[in-house]
């Protein structure tokens, strides 16, 4: 921590046509008790009229902003191309100037204390660059907390990652300069990219701390989400899965793994292969390409970004 001991934190909020929601999320992190932001929100493209909504709204959101001293609150919005939320939220992370780094979903809010928890707790635990807090979902007005399998935990917890996405983006918080070095979220995964970089995190040895509070409400059932607008969600966690390991092996880190998270790994892909393959034969698809890639995978070959690329084509699927 610097010696201000209230460094800066700055929040992203990716936005895509949803004007009707995004100012919940916003008005969210202006009542932070929390006093250091900066808010960067990112209209990837939205052609709902999000950016004018947006533009209309931001001097009244600066109004409610009050900050003393050293101590600033800033909200910038930002309009991109279109190129999905993997992309706004790597330019947002681009124009951050906080140490930290909080994710925000559009359709999504923080309680008041979100932010002020989760700094302690870093302050407590300084050798743990990763956290997030519980969480209540709101699915169509019914509150829930989630149980079993869905509930978070603490600490190092790659087998569950590996099986379930266990992080809620919006519930998470980073050492910027840390979170940097895993080039932000993959741009070509339309969904599961949040997926993607917790098991990126966790394979290269860190925790990810818990704050065992609620400090945040999901919503969920909306008809606008990603994951109802694509066929076959497990081709995309195996996308992950293969290319992440391509990549520690073309560094040199797989081999200095433990043999039981190199295990837990190899469990994984091979278990999303097998499922993979039984369903496209039960639908009477092609399974030539993906029992090539299941050969070269059991086999310790390289496998090629091209055939690993067949695993993004919707029409394949």
């Amino acid at each position: 921590m610097n010696s201000f001991d209230r460094p800066l934190v700055s929040i992203i909020i990716p936005t895509y046509n949803r004007k009707t929601v995004v100012d919940r999320a916003i008005e969210s992190v202006i009542k932070q008790t929390y006093p250091h932001w900066e808010l960067h929100i990112v209209d990837d493209g939205s052609d709902d009229d999000t950016w004018k909504d947006l533009l209309s709204k931001l001097p009244g959101w600066k109004g409610k902003l009050s900050s003393f001293g050293r101590n600033k609150k800033s909200i910038q919005v930002h309009q991109t191309e279109h190129r999905g939320v993997s992309g706004a939220r790597n330019f947002g992370m681009g124009r951050a100037e906080g140490e930290w780094i909080a994710f925000l979903d559009s359709d999504d809010e923080w309680y008041p204390e979100k932010l002020s928890k989760q700094m302690e707790f870093h302050k407590s635990h300084p050798e743990i660059l990763f956290s997030q807090t519980r969480e209540v979902w709101n699915k169509k007005g019914n509150l829930m907390e989630p149980k079993g399998k869905y509930r978070k935990l603490p600490g190092w917890f790659l087998k569950e990652s590996l099986e379930l996405c266990m992080v809620t983006t919006s519930s998470f918080f980073a050492y910027k300069p840390t979170l940097e070095t895993f080039g932000g979220f993959r741009i070509e995964l339309p969904v599961c990219e949040d997926y993607d970089l917790w098991n990126r995190i966790l394979l290269s040895g860190h925790p990810i701390g818990l704050i065992d509070e609620n400090l945040m409400v999901r919503y969920g059932g909306s008809d606008d989400q990603l994951s109802n607008q694509y066929q076959a969600l497990e081709r995309f966690r195996l996308y992950s899965l293969l290319l992440t390991k391509e990549e520690f092996l073309e560094m040199g880190k797989w081999e200095l793994l433990k043999p039981l998270t190199k295990s837990l790994f190899q469990n994984a892909i091979q278990s999303r292969m097998d499922t993979m393959l039984q369903g496209r034969t039960k639908r009477g698809k092609d399974t030539e390409w993906i029992q090539n890639l299941l050969t070269n995978f059991l086999s310790e070959k390289p496998i090629s970004k091209k055939d690993l690329s067949a695993l993004l084509v919707d029409s394949l699927f």
